[in-house]
């Protein structure tokens, strides 16, 4: 086995997911991540989009003590798709990107 290019953080964030379904119409998905790196991540979901699909993905941040909240944006294509084992759990798939936008907002 390669030792890995770059570590995975652990972090379980909220997100929302979208990609174009099969007649071009928006499909959205929620889950959460189980974990992130500079090149992206694998989010755990019910509703995993299918293999290479170009994908829009939302991670929710805390809000911090000054109460903004931060809203991280990465597009990218999910790389792999593990499905559910058993239907038991959730299964997920992982979201290869680079670009990763954090923008903050005022928390209400």
């Amino acid at each position: 086995m390669l030792p890995r290019k770059v570590n995975r953080y652990p972090l379980e964030l909220s997100v929302i997911f979208s990609w174009k379904g099969p007649r071009h119409d928006r499909q959205v998905g929620v889950g959460l991540t189980r974990d992130i790196s500079p090149n992206g991540t694998f989010v755990v979901t019910q509703s995993p989009p299918p293999l290479d699909a170009d994908i829009k993905l939302k991670a929710f941040l805390p809000p911090s003590r000054d109460q903004f909240r931060s809203v991280m944006y990465t597009h990218g294509r999910v790389v792999r798709v593990d499905p559910s084992p058993g239907g038991a759990s959730p299964g997920g798939f992982a979201v290869a990107g680079t670009e990763f936008v954090l923008r903050s907002q005022k928390y209400q």
